[in-house]
């Protein structure tokens, strides 16, 4: 069993591709199948170096691991599509000489125009360049560069079992007729050249997004066309945010890198992600890496589309932190304290763990360390007047006579480690109506 990760280099590490390399990584380490990285940049103007560095360190930092990639060669390279024009040119060969495939003449008005009288006669798109010979192809071309494209057989079938939409059809003649293969300026188009990279890197599953899903009865055709072998297909639903809109931005983060900046682990990620769109008999959510490769299946995977809970995820992390011991969660919540310019280096290292100690319960992420730290560093200067208001409200009182009863019952040494949850656990106040009272007191 092989399957394969193909993420395009023209941006940050997206969530919803994270998932699909997660759901990938689970698989393979449950089949103990091979796991490749292909890099598809065929979008010249767009795709990066950095990018494709960016993706596969955030892939790396997840804990997705793979087999074969751009920085493990076994045999099935190139990894990067930019690198695998000359293998793409002989299969052209092949299709254009087979009658599979054809020049277009065409101009765009031309083709705008047959498709919107096809659409009107509610008939299929036929290329009126599809039934010229070879001979006929290369007098017209007269050493220009024109587009080829694929010739689609009407009103065939193709079906294919999904290991998550089960049996799927669709009938070739609405599939958006003849398409482009090979573009005019000679770089060979996606649906295309996906289909001969499977075949040759010998992947056995091809798992994505469901987006991917109309492209699928194309790849398939061409596949055939070329007498090469087809994967089986599992198409992930789509995540959607709260609003049951396409994830975006404006629901929240959406990038892995600006997940790995605000503090989010990797275990959480990878835990949250490869339990989308499924869940554990038991209602266990927290799960160690072992125990979510040894429940996953793909068959369990909801065909609806599944929404992207940011507070879950949160909720999620925190678990994680909480099982860090004291010394190492306080070396992770360094990095965040120096941003926030605080004089770490002006205490010990026994008084910055017992301020962690204190309020690293208050933090679901590494980043949400430097609200609850400000009270151990920065002067209070809460103005008198506003001091007043706030000790007079209701839960003030509460923390305040809490704080004097603990004050009371703790020793020098330990007061400061037993103040805070103290308080916490007896008034059951947290966050800002914790932190705000004690600072005016």
């Amino acid at each position: 069993m092989r399957v394969r990760f193909a993420p395009s280099p023209t941006g940050y590490l997206h969530i919803g591709n994270a998932r699909t390399a997660v759901v990938n990584h689970l698989i393979a380490k449950k089949s103990g199948a091979d796991y490749i990285i292909r890099i598809e940049d065929t979008d010249k103007e767009r795709s990066t170096v950095e990018s494709e560095i960016s993706i596969l360190d955030d892939l790396r930092w997840i804990g997705i691991e793979w087999n074969e990639g751009p920085d493990q060669d076994k045999g099935h390279g190139p990894y990067r599509q930019s690198e695998r024009d000359a293998i793409y040119s002989e299969y052209t060969k092949r299709l254009l000489q087979s009658g599979h495939a054809f020049k277009c003449f065409c101009t765009n008005e031309q083709v705008e125009e047959d498709k919107k009288e096809a659409q009107d006669q509610n008939k299929p798109f036929l290329d009126r360049c599809r039934n010229l010979t070879l001979d006929e192809q290369e007098e017209l071309c007269a050493g220009g560069q024109f587009p080829i494209k694929f010739k689609v057989p009407e009103g065939e079938s193709i079906t294919f079992d999904d290991k998550i939409k089960e049996r799927v059809t669709f009938n070739s003649s609405n599939i958006g007729g003849d398409f482009i293969i090979v573009r005019s300026d000679g770089g060979a188009v996606y649906n295309y050249i996906v289909s001969i990279d499977d075949a040759l890197m010998k992947i056995t599953h091809v798992i994505r997004g469901e987006d991917h899903l109309s492209n699928t009865p194309k790849q398939i055709l061409i596949a055939k066309a070329l007498n090469l072998p087809i994967p089986e297909y599992a198409h992930l639903p789509l995540i959607l945010g709260s609003d049951k809109k396409k994830l975006s931005k404006r629901h929240g983060i959406t990038s892995v890198d600006i997940y790995r900046q605000e503090g989010y682990l990797p275990e959480a990620l990878m835990n949250y992600l490869g339990l989308l769109g499924w869940s554990t008999e038991s209602g266990e959510e927290i799960l160690d890496f072992d125990k979510l490769i040894s429940l996953f299946e793909i068959s369990n995977i909801s065909k609806s589309p599944a929404i992207f809970d940011f507070q879950k995820l949160k909720w999620m992390n925190g678990g994680y932190m909480k099982k860090y011991p004291l010394t190492q969660i306080t070396d992770m919540f360094i990095p965040y304290l120096e941003k926030a310019e605080f004089d770490i280096k002006s205490i010990s290292r026994e008084k910055l763990e017992t301020i962690i100690s204190i309020i690293r319960n208050s933090c679901e992420i590494l980043s949400d360390v430097a609200k609850p730290a400000a009270i151990f560093f920065n002067e209070i200067n809460i103005p008198d007047e506003e001091a007043d208001a706030l000790l007079n409200e209701d839960y003030s009182k509460d923390i305040i006579k809490t704080a004097s009863e603990i004050i009371t019952s703790l020793n020098e040494e330990t007061v400061l480690a037993g103040l805070i949850p103290g308080i916490k656990e007896k008034t059951e106040h947290k966050g800002k109506k914790l932190f705000h009272p004690i600072r005016a007191m």
